[in-house]
């Protein structure tokens, strides 16, 4: 194992832990610990937003057509995750970012690899 396959590793398994995030699933409660008021209700963005994210735990196995996908998917959804309010905005934002990162990361590192 070289060392940007270490590095690749060692980010992505970072970047997974980061994300751990406790979930209440109690009555009145959604995903991250919010309450339900404080979560937007459109469940369009969501849908997407959650289907990028889940990619990212995968992503050293996925084409780096695959991933550029997911990037313009992310820069797409980020316009809309900056129109939401307070809290939500900071979170989904934040995440989309580490997952855009993440995404980014993995096509540098294998077009730095010799073939």
């Amino acid at each position: 194992m070289n060392k940007n396959n270490i590095f690749a590793l060692a980010f992505s398994l970072m970047f997974v832990f980061s994300q751990i995030v406790p979930v209440a699933c109690g009555a009145g409660r959604l995903t991250f610990g919010l309450h339900a008021e404080e979560i937007p209700s459109s469940a369009a963005w969501k849908e997407e937003f959650t289907e990028i994210s889940s990619k990212a735990v995968i992503s050293m196995t996925l084409s780096t057509e695959d991933l550029q996908i997911l990037v313009e998917r992310c820069d797409k959804l980020l316009p809309i995750i900056e129109g939401l309010e307070g809290t939500p905005r900071k979170i989904y934002l934040k995440r989309l970012k580490k997952t855009k990162s993440l995404f980014d990361f993995v096509i540098e590192s294998r077009q730095e690899l010799p073939k």
